[in-house]
């Protein structure tokens, strides 16, 4: 049975304590892999890479470069490269930290198996996300057109499938948009296309006004003032540098790593800020909630865009009390 460390103060200190006593590291959620995922699972052999990919789905992903997945599934294959070394012992600080809530459970299910397959021992952390008190805020009034995306069809090097499809979209100031979907649906990438980060293969985006853009990985943000903070801590960092300046805010996973209370406090800081245009890629369900309007994106395309109460009435995959 895996070592579950669930303390929100000093969970990940105790983690590091034990894998220090192992002679061993702590992985962390943020930790970046550059290179092919067969690469990356194939540190002691092909049929250890191959058996890793099934066993944690990634086999889809097999030949492509890590840079290209979403967050989540780059969480999945830094686990996969852990596994391929075939340790007795790993310590994981925040395992679920990108996952969508149906990796998530099946992951902490998965656990059991992999210490069974692989004859090791997993401890990990993680801080749980309470419900919060829901609040919608005060409704915003639309304003004028901020982004608007036309006939997109866009894909990376050396896919053949597209990885966003968008025949026509458009935000507003006063939205607060939750964009939602499984890891790899194409968030981050419609994120990219909108800030200019990247350019679509076909279609037109237009962009107006200022923008502010958090990213998921403090590590991919500005040089933080603290250099050996953890995850967390550089994530808080990041929001308490947001200055709300800007028109329209971007945010990829804006809670991930956050306790209840710095969830509760970034929530009511969007809500005070009704006039902005703000879209959250996102797997939390009290920012979804929250939102206005919830975009739902399924392998790339648009499955659901709409009012986020209809949303919330129609799911059945997210639950509210």
């Amino acid at each position: 049975m895996p070592t579950i460390i669930t303390d929100e103060e000093s969970s990940l200190e105790r983690l590091e304590q034990l894998a220090r006593a192992a002679g061993a590291e702590v992985i962390h959620p943020d930790r970046l892999l550059h290179g092919r995922v067969r690469d990356m699972l194939a540190t002691t052999s092909l049929f250890v890479a191959g058996e890793l990919a099934t066993l944690l789905g990634l086999e889809a992903f097999f030949d492509r470069e890590t840079s290209e997945l979403s967050s989540g599934e780059q969480q999945l294959v830094s686990l996969g490269h852990t596994l391929s070394g075939l340790p007795e012992r790993i310590f994981l600080a925040e395992p679920f930290l990108f996952l969508d809530q149906v990796r998530k459970n099946r992951l902490m299910l998965l656990f059991e198996e992999i210490e069974r397959r692989f004859s090791c021992h997993i401890t990990y952390s993680m801080v749980h996300q309470q419900r919060l008190k829901q609040e919608s805020g005060t409704e915003p009034v639309k304003g004028r057109v901020i982004d608007e995306m036309s006939r997109i069809r866009h894909r990376y090097p050396l896919q053949s499938k597209y990885a966003l499809l968008v025949e026509q979209m458009s935000f507003r100031l006063g939205e607060r948009v939750a964009l939602i979907g499984a890891n790899g649906s194409g968030k981050s990438t419609l994120l990219r296309l909108l800030l200019g980060v990247d350019r679509p293969l076909y279609g037109k985006v237009k962009r107006t006004g200022g923008k502010c853009y958090v990213p998921a990985h403090p590590a991919l943000a500005p040089v933080l003032d603290k250099p050996g903070a953890t995850f967390s801590e550089q994530k808080q960092q990041l929001m308490e540098r947001l200055a709300w300046t800007e028109e329209a805010c971007y945010f990829d996973e804006p809670t991930a790593g956050l306790t209840n209370q710095q969830r509760s406090d970034f929530i009511q800081t969007m809500l005070n800020h009704p006039d902005k245009l703000i879209l959250l890629a996102t797997h939390d369900p009290d920012l979804i909630f929250c939102a206005t309007r919830v975009v739902y994106l399924v392998q790339g395309e648009i499955a659901f865009d709409g009012p986020a109460s209809l949303f919330i009435e129609q799911s059945r995959l997210y639950e509210w009390n």
